[in-house]
């Protein structure tokens, strides 16, 4: 990836359980290549820094750890999340005006940076988006709410 790091996108504990086997270069694998293309894509297509996990170096209790990868024993968000399956990402970007981010994404959707993005979330506070499914009838990328 040109502009993420690993524990960019996991959690703190999944993170340390590779490092510690000093196989932090396999965790990479818990991602679809969709999803990792689709990071820099987007990071490219916008111009500005974005921000999925802050734990990192960050003693915060409210540190995001789960916007990424969510390991089998999160409780946070649904029990088959894109997020579960290495096939989501929730971003934030400083200073973003999320439904103006979404409308311009989806009026771009054909741009190269940006087509394996499937979904995105709708009427949340920062930019979810995955390589889920799309509803049969539906056009990418499908904006749906969770």
């Amino acid at each position: 990836m040109r502009f993420f790091q690993i524990y960019e996108i996991i959690d703190r504990d999944t993170y340390y359980k590779y490092s510690e086997r000093e196989t932090i270069q396999e965790a990479w694998k818990l991602f679809t290549p969709d999803l990792l293309y689709s990071l820099d894509g987007l990071r490219d297509f916008l111009g500005s820094p974005i921000s999925v996990n802050n734990w990192w170096g960050n003693t915060s209790t409210y540190a995001r750890q789960y916007c990424g990868y969510r390991p089998p024993e999160c409780t946070v968000g649904a029990q088959f999340s894109q997020h579960r399956m290495g096939n989501a990402a929730d971003c934030h970007i400083k200073g973003a005006d999320y439904d103006k981010m979404r409308l311009h994404i989806m009026e771009n959707k054909d741009d190269e940076r940006l087509i394996k993005i499937m979904r995105i979330e709708a009427t949340v506070p920062w930019l979810h988006i995955d390589m889920g499914k799309i509803p049969k009838g539906r056009n990418r990328i499908y904006l749906f709410r969770a």
